[in-house]
């Protein structure tokens, strides 16, 4: 448990020094307004792709690796959802 849970923390830490940039928007406060709206979509996507995905595997989650690599598709799935929407992390 205490991997998993400094591995989230690194992660957060990670992702926290890059931000997202979208050349669309030149204006910062369109930008905001697209970026969280581009931003919840994604999340929403990445969570209902990923239910669909896990309700083929019946076991839970209960090793490390495991809990990674749900992370890591996680992770990879909104990444692929916001770039597709224009959005370049910097």
């Amino acid at each position: 448990m205490k991997i998993f849970a400094t591995l989230s923390v690194f992660l957060i830490a990670l992702t926290g020094c890059s931000s997202w940039h979208n050349a669309n928007y030149p204006d910062q406060a369109v930008a905001k307004v697209e970026f969280k709206k581009d931003r919840k979509e994604c999340e929403k996507r990445t969570t209902e792709k990923l239910q669909i995905d896990n309700e083929d595997r019946s076991k839970t989650i209960t090793t490390n690796s495991a809990q990674f690599s749900a992370n890591y598709s996680r992770t990879k799935e909104f990444d692929k959802c916001m770039r597709i929407r224009g959005w370049v992390k910097r």
